[in-house]
C-alpha cells in the first residue's frame, strides 16, 4: 500500500517544486474531470440516452461502457505520474469520443428535424466542446514533459562524452 501511495499523484513528493503551480491541477481538477466521465459513461449504460439511441441504437450501452472504461484509464494516469503513456492514450481516445458525438449530432439529425427542415443541434454540439480543453491543455502539457525527458536524455551521453 505504500508503494502505491509513494507511487500516487497525492503523494506530498510527487510534483516537483517547478511544477507546484499545477497541484491543483493533477490532484484534484484532472481527477474530478475523469471521474465525472466515467459517471457520465455509467449513465449512458444504465440509464440509456434517446440521442445515443438515436444515433448509435443498440450499441448505447457499449458505447457507455467503453466511454467508461476509457476514463478509467486516464484516472489511472492521473493518479500514477508513470503511467503518463497511459494517460495520454486515455485522454486521446476521451477527446476523440467526445468530438465523434460531435460530429454525429451534426450529421445524422433527427426525422423531426429532418420533417420540419430544422437545422441541427448546433448548441448541443457546441456544449460537447466545452469540456475539451481542459483534456488538451493536459496533453499538451504531457507532450512538453515527454520532450523535456528526451532532450535530458539525449544530453547524457554528450555529457558523459566530455569527461
Amino acid at each position: 500500500m505504500r508503494r502505491l501511495w509513494r507511487a500516487s499523484i497525492w503523494h506530498p513528493n510527487a510534483i516537483p517544486l517547478h511544477e507546484q503551480k499545477y497541484r491543483s491541477l493533477k490532484r484534484l481538477w484532472l481527477p474530478v474531470y475523469d471521474i465525472i466521465a466515467v459517471l457520465a459513461g455509467i449513465t449512458a449504460a444504465v440509464y440509456g440516452s434517446r440521442l445515443l439511441d438515436r444515433l448509435y441504437g443498440d450499441f448505447t450501452d457499449a458505447i457507455g461502457l467503453f466511454f467508461s472504461f476509457v476514463a478509467l484509464v486516464g484516472l489511472a494516469g492521473v493518479a500514477f505520474p508513470r503511467l503518463w503513456a497511459l494517460k495520454i492514450a486515455g485522454k486521446s481516445l476521451l477527446v476523440g469520443m467526445i468530438l465523434a458525438y460531435a460530429i454525429a449530432i451534426v450529421v445524422s439529425p433527427s426525422p423531426e428535424q429532418i420533417a420540419q427542415q430544422e437545422a441541427p443541434s448546433w448548441f448541443v454540439s457546441v456544449i460537447l466542446l466545452l469540456p475539451l480543453p481542459l483534456p488538451l491543455f493536459r496533453l499538451d502539457l504531457l507532450a512538453t514533459e515527454w520532450a523535456d525527458r528526451r532532450a535530458v536524455e539525449r544530453r547524457k551521453p554528450l555529457e558523459g562524452a566530455r569527461d
